[in-house]
């Protein structure tokens, strides 16, 4: 299973869990929550309704008559109030009386007149002056019947001036009456928390896709780096990730400059043995030569082999500088059309009086590309010089330069030899060269190397095959 999928579904369960026990928690804390809201609401009444029905005195009788035609009115009156989507159309309330011993005196739904309730809590405890109330399941087969009272003192002035209870009104109503408010905070916690959930998911599955595209950037940037191929750093927006992408620049940095000496100092020293060779052993006859032609050969055998070391360093330097490059540092627009004319026109004259070779261009016009003109003028020149070395005299080098659909395509062919089937899969190694047709002569073997990087610099690509009838084909693709 990918790094992606595993953090996202350890993400989605740990935030799944936490949401579930969150809003279970929320729920449980609701469904109380209003019923105190309702208890308080019932306090307020009852407290209010007790002092509208307080005697004059303690002897005097609980004016029952002020309550009595207001809770019946009450009870009949149309309601037309909408509370969180549910409609209430009535008065949902039951109202009650006790004197100073708990005996019902008045009861709004005219059944318990005459009853005692003096061990009922709401009754009992308000009687003691404490806060009474209770939560009475009236049908003990219907568990939705239970309905809460709330009872409150009703004072009167003893004969000395103070305040004595008198008796006890209770106003109840049923619990289920908050139940669609219960279910309709249940339903709209339920909805928020699946909404708040996707949300998170989404949230989550973006965070898994972006972490999953950061390390696949860094395992491609170390997969092109183990095989030699150059890459440019990635540039990651996580400090801790970029730091990572950092590290693996600086160790693959190290890793290479290590390779690079080695290989380099190996291919350098075997390619310098044979001109040193050759140099040390003319300079130990030319010391014993007595005949000044055989002087003469020995020097110039001397000056040969020396160019030869001077211009294999030279270009040793240029190409480490090169490789050591990963990106452009300031391209610009290069007209393609105009730089492959101007090196034509550089080496054309002598070509057509020396060997009498001739260069036809097919180009297209005003090819322009982003690049550096001064190492495009090298690989092409370089591409010149090697179809020229092994083009026999009085041939004829094509190049042609074509804007495709998908990129800009250069192809330089010569009418030689071709590639020998032994040096196919050689030709691109450092140092390695084959003998030129006319002079039998090996070059630094670093000139296709050359080439090779300017491409990649460029975001190009190169090949050389072998022609179906003779010679070779240079291929060079810019990307569009």
């Amino acid at each position: 299973m990918k790094f992606g999928i595993k953090l996202f579904l350890a993400y989605a369960g740990i935030l799944g869990l936490g949401i579930y026990f969150f809003l279970n928690s929320m729920l449980l804390e609701v469904k109380p929550g209003l019923r105190q809201s309702l208890e308080t609401a019932l306090i307020d009444t009852s407290n209010l309704l007790a002092e509208v029905i307080a005697p004059s005195t303690i002897n005097d009788p609980i004016q029952i008559q002020l309550l009595k035609p207001a809770i019946e009115k009450t009870l009949r009156r149309p309601i037309n109030a909408t509370i969180w989507s549910h409609k209430q159309a009535k008065t949902d309330l039951r109202v009650y009386v006790t004197n100073r011993q708990g005996v019902v005196i008045y009861d709004s739904r005219n059944r318990d007149v005459g009853a005692d309730y003096s061990q009922w809590n709401d009754v009992y405890l308000t009687l003691q002056g404490r806060y009474g109330a209770r939560s009475t399941q009236e049908n003990p087969q219907d568990n939705f019947s239970s309905v809460m009272y709330i009872g409150a003192p009703i004072y009167a002035p003893s004969e000395k001036g103070e305040q004595q209870i008198a008796g006890v009104i209770s106003v109840g109503k049923p619990n289920v009456s908050v139940e669609p408010f219960w279910q309709a905070a249940r339903d709209n916690i339920r909805s928020k928390g699946m909404w708040l959930l996707i949300a998170a998911a989404l949230a989550g599955a973006l965070l898994a896709t972006w972490l999953s595209l950061s390390i696949h950037r860094l395992v491609d940037y170390a997969q092109k780096v183990s095989k030699g191929e150059q890459s440019q750093t990635p540039q990651l927006s996580d400090p801790d990730l970029a730091q990572l992408a950092d590290a693996m620049e600086q160790m693959r940095t190290a890793l290479d400059g290590k390779q690079y000496i080695e290989e380099y100092t190996l291919s350098l020293t075997h390619e310098m043995k044979s001109p040193l060779t050759t140099l040390q052993g003319a300079a130990e006859l030319i010391a014993v030569a007595d005949d000044k032609e055989m002087q003469q050969q020995l020097a110039q055998n001397i000056e040969t082999q020396t160019e030869r070391l001077k211009a294999l360093v030279d270009k040793v330097l240029s190409l480490a500088r090169l490789e050591n490059r990963i990106a452009l540092e300031s391209p610009e627009q290069v007209d393609l059309t105009e730089l492959i004319q101007h090196e034509c026109e550089q080496i054309y004259l002598s070509l057509k009086q020396q060997r009498q070779i001739n260069i036809a261009l097919k180009l297209d016009e005003n090819i322009k590309i982003a690049g550096d003109p001064l190492l495009l003028a090298q690989a092409i020149r370089g591409l010149l010089d090697n179809a020229i070395d092994f083009s026999p005299d009085k041939s004829q080098i094509d190049i042609h330069l074509n804007a495709l659909d998908s990129g800009i395509e250069l192809i330089i062919s010569d009418q030689g030899s071709g590639i020998p089937e032994y040096a196919l899969g050689q030709i691109w190694n450092r140092f390695y060269s084959l003998p030129r047709p006319n002079t039998g002569q090996k070059s630094t073997g670093l000139g296709l190397s050359f080439v090779r990087q300017i491409a990649q610099l460029h975001g190009a690509t190169i090949s050389l095959r072998n022609r179906d009838k003779t010679g070779v084909e240079a291929k060079l693709r810019f990307p569009k």
